[in-house]
């Protein structure tokens, strides 16, 4: 639960600067290669995902979905410093947001089994 909750809280804070187009926010994904209207959709999605999160705290279903739904975000996300030949160090928040969403989707497979939602 609490692991969701600090998940949400990330989505939620990288998720809001790209759907407003913050300048700092613009520069990294302009670095990375990324449009416009794509940084825009993987805003909403990371907003999508802290309720989908937060949200599976009550219904563990929705927390599988959303957990691997993230997963496969970070894994964009690894694609496009790997393109933009960015050092290792810069794909590390991605790789542990990826390892934590992972995590999300384990346990609450688990949890989802055992309570039938």
């Amino acid at each position: 639960m609490v692991v969701s909750i600090v998940l949400a809280l990330e989505m939620a804070a990288i998720g809001t600067p790209k759907v407003l187009q913050i300048s700092t926010v613009r520069d990294s994904a302009e670095h990375l290669g990324v449009s416009v209207d794509l940084d825009r959709m993987i805003g909403i999605s990371q907003l999508a995902a802290a309720v989908g999160l937060l949200l599976g705290i009550a219904f563990p279903t929705l927390s599988v979905v959303t957990g691997a739904a993230v997963c496969l975000l970070m894994c964009g996300a690894v694609r496009y410093h790997i393109k933009a030949q960015d050092k290792t160090v810069a794909m590390v928040p991605a790789v542990v947001t990826a390892a934590i969403a992972v995590a999300i989707f384990v346990l609450a497979a688990d949890i989802a089994s055992t309570t039938n939602l």
